[in-house]
């Protein structure tokens, strides 16, 4: 369990993460619920007085899937749910898949540059504009700042146009510069080997631009050996310490915030 300025993180998959903290369990890209039975078997006292935070960046099934959803109402009926604009939901698709419609009540929809502040202002969530689709979230907890990027990437594809490449490098940047010199604790960046020798283009500019204590490299579609490769290059190898070593399934982290470096244990 998280307490104090101790916050646990679990890798559920692909890019898909939970972080626990003192108050809240924030839940991202969720896709494996069904199978998985992440939180106790889905045991209704698992978040005890915890207020659950389900995120769903986008509608590209690697990173939604409305299982996820029925899975947090089966822990909670108070769980608040954020998704990229690019997820439209409507009263009958729900019933149709066996989801009470309720949840549209406690849904919130966000395009690139929305704000939403919980009415007891306990937490923000902040959204960036992906160069995919849907949106990237930084959420802020306290003093505590999570950021899961989505599809939020420099998307560099040796086979496309240069002029696509060269837009692609300038929407991502430009996206990150909002967030340039911010402090975040924790960070969930994309590291995909299908990139080939871009793979790490967007995890270089995240680093040198924004202050993170902590990396989870995500999105790599099982080949987790792309991290070590990344820790040798010029701009990983500066920053190797902060870098989590992600490699299986339900790993748990444990992350002390009292002082720097950043201790991370594996569970």
């Amino acid at each position: 369990m998280a307490s104090g300025s101790r916050m646990k993180v679990t890798y559920l998959y692909h890019s898909g993460f939970a972080v626990e903290l003192d108050n809240f369990l924030l839940v991202f890209d969720y896709i494996k619920a069904k199978e998985q039975g992440f939180g106790g078997d889905c045991a209704p006292d698992f978040l005890g007085s915890k207020q659950l935070l389900v995120f769903a960046s986008h509608k590209h099934p690697d990173h939604f899937q409305l299982s996820a959803f029925a899975w947090a109402e089966n822990i909670s009926k108070n769980t608040c749910y954020f998704v990229g604009n690019d997820i439209k939901l409507n009263e009958k698709y729900l019933e149709r898949k066996g989801i009470s419609p309720d949840i549209l009540k406690r849904l919130n929809r966000m395009a690139g540059g929305s704000v939403y502040k919980s009415p007891d202002e306990s937490f923000r969530v902040e959204a960036l504009r992906s160069t995919d689709q849907g949106a990237a979230f930084l959420v802020t907890v306290g003093d505590k700042c999570i950021y899961h990027a989505g599809d939020l990437n420099y998307w560099y594809w040796e086979e496309e146009p240069k002029e696509w490449n060269e837009k692609m490098e300038r929407d991502y940047k430009g996206e990150i510069d909002k967030i340039a010199g911010r402090h975040i604790d924790i960070a969930f960046v994309p590291l995909d080997p299908r990139l080939q020798k871009g793979y790490g283009l967007g995890m270089d500019y995240f680093l040198q631009k924004v202050h993170a204590e902590k990396i989870f490299p995500m999105h790599m579609w099982g080949e987790y050996e792309v991290i070590e490769r990344y820790k040798q290059t010029e701009t990983g190898s500066r920053f190797a310490g902060k870098i989590a070593d992600v490699s299986e399934e339900n790993a748990e982290f444990f992350i002390d915030m009292l002082s720097p470096p950043v201790s991370l244990i594996k569970g």
